[in-house]
């Protein structure tokens, strides 16, 4: 899977969120106002649009290790490898 393809879905799917599109990737998810349950759901969508499913201790690793949009696709890339 392609990594510009996997972020650029990412930053798409948070400008959803968010409604506004002009952040920086590195740039916490709770700074663009995402919380926990938030993050959760983003999760999901992504999981659905690659047609990936993460183990529920990945989910929950990523929980709480995402901090930024880029952990998420990084997070994506490293599934798609399972």
């Amino acid at each position: 899977m392609p990594r510009f393809g996997i972020r650029k879905t990412v930053h798409n799917f948070i400008t959803d969120y968010i409604g506004d599109g002009d952040f920086d990737d590195d740039v916490a998810l709770e700074d663009l106002g995402l919380d926990k349950k938030d993050i959760m759901e983003l999760i999901t969508r992504l999981e659905d649009e690659y047609g990936l499913t993460a183990f529920t201790s990945e989910e929950d690793k990523l929980l709480e290790q995402a901090v930024t949009a880029n952990d998420l696709w990084r997070f994506l890339q490293q599934i798609t490898r399972h």
